[in-house]
């Protein structure tokens, strides 16, 4: 196994927990990535942190949401990745456990 292996497998693990709570379809928010099971964006509870909105007070505004996915979400914020990064990694994991047929439509979509 190379470093950039490592690395990349490093890369995917680290973040795999959060990145479950977390769900991409290009037919759900045009493919922009939402809290698993709902057609909540990301970002917007980057909007929502942004202006000071606390997690507790964004699970009062999103019910449907749990505090774990909220959490995973907000830990990932915490390491500056934005949501244009977060569907990259996604969308990076999902096309090397895919054969190459379904890696060329996922990366269309």
């Amino acid at each position: 196994m190379t470093g950039e292996q490592v690395s990349e497998t490093n890369y995917t693990h680290r973040w795999m927990r959060q990145l479950q709570s977390i769900a991409i379809h290009p037919e759900i928010q045009d493919g922009a990535p939402v809290f698993c099971g709902t057609s909540i964006r990301i970002e917007t509870f980057y909007d929502f942190t942004r202006i000071g909105v606390s997690i507790s007070e964004f699970l009062q505004e999103f019910p449907s949401l749990t505090r774990d996915q909220v959490n995973d979400v907000y830990e990932l914020m915490q390491l500056q990745l934005t949501p244009d990064h977060i569907r990259e990694i996604m969308l990076a994991s999902i096309g090397r456990s895919l054969p190459l047929e379904a890696r060329q439509i996922t990366a269309a979509a």
